[in-house]
């Protein structure tokens, strides 16, 4: 006969701890659970006395998390993450995807290859929600509790699983007619310059290139491009409809550099919630064209 083993410890008032510890105060967490802060405070203690253990250490300025307090804190909200998802994967098939998905985005990305498909995403999940945050640093990953991000080129970092999501290639462009005049050129907030690169037969060349005009926003560069200010180097997702449209061509076609690999990553280790998955599934789906971006092949 099987035994049901109740718990030591309140679930409820597990589910206050986590709350406090991630807050950072009793009465950020009351707000959120409608209690008083008292209440906050007597929900600590019986957990305390239940597990008999000290898991916070107050001060006058702040609260801690014990050596235990923290281990404990890290296996509740685990469990507390699994017991949610394993609610809604029961109700999957009668629950419309909802909720938010925190979108970390290379500033490129946002304009030329991920707005353009949020309409179709939202007119397919009604219920979900993008919150996008512009960043380049994988690291935000986990300091911003993204859901997902897109990183273009290596991936060091083994706690993230990387889903390809295609190759964009970088192209030399110039207004008809404007080929020799002196090139715009891109530069980072800090005041660095990106060096241009090429393939040659004798390998990978980089060329710092004479510039009039620089810029760290690669909108202005292909604007000043098409206006006739000079030669710039730049991803073909950010010019590919000025080409199509015949206000720049392309050149030095056989000196280009390889394409970049841009990738889909999210935390290694968890379950995806249904709304990170329902994204994910979207934008890798063969039907979705990201423009500028060549699909890697299947197999």
């Amino acid at each position: 006969m099987n035994r049901t083993h109740e718990l030591p410890i309140s679930q409820a008032d597990a589910r206050v701890f986590v709350t406090v510890a991630d807050a950072g105060s009793f009465t950020a967490a009351a707000a959120l659970h409608s209690m008083t802060p008292s209440a906050v405070s007597k929900a600590i203690g019986r957990l305390e006395s239940d597990l008999g253990v000290r898991l916070l250490a107050r001060t006058t300025r702040a609260l801690h998390l014990t050596e235990e307090g923290m281990a404990f804190h890290e296996r509740c909200a685990r469990a507390f993450e699994l017991l949610a998802e394993a609610a809604e994967e029961a109700s999957a098939g009668t629950r419309a995807v909802a909720g938010t998905v925190r979108l970390g985005l290379p500033p490129l990305f946002g304009t030329f290859l991920v707005a353009p498909l949020l309409p179709a995403l939202l007119a397919r999940h009604p219920k979900l929600r993008i919150e996008i945050v512009s960043t380049m640093r994988l690291s935000d990953v986990f300091d911003l509790g993204l859901d997902v991000a897109i990183a273009v080129g290596a991936l060091p970092d083994s706690s993230l699983v990387a889903r390809p999501l295609g190759y964009g290639q970088f192209v030399t462009v110039a207004a008809p007619g404007c080929f020799a005049k002196p090139a715009t050129r891109p530069s980072r907030p800090d005041g660095r310059e990106d060096p241009w690169n090429f393939t040659t037969p004798e390998g990978p060349l980089q060329i710092a290139a004479r510039a009039d005009v620089r810029s760290d926003d690669m909108h202005h560069l292909a604007a000043m491009a098409v206006a006739g200010l000079g030669v710039a180097h730049l991803p073909m997702f950010v010019v590919g409809e000025h080409l199509a449209n015949g206000r720049l061509e392309r050149l030095l076609r056989e000196f280009e550099p390889a394409p970049k690999l841009a990738s889909l990553v999210y935390p290694a280790g968890r379950s995806m919630p249904r709304r990170v998955r329902a994204f994910i599934d979207f934008l890798l789906s063969s039907e979705q064209h990201l423009a500028g971006v060549t699909r890697p092949a299947a197999g």
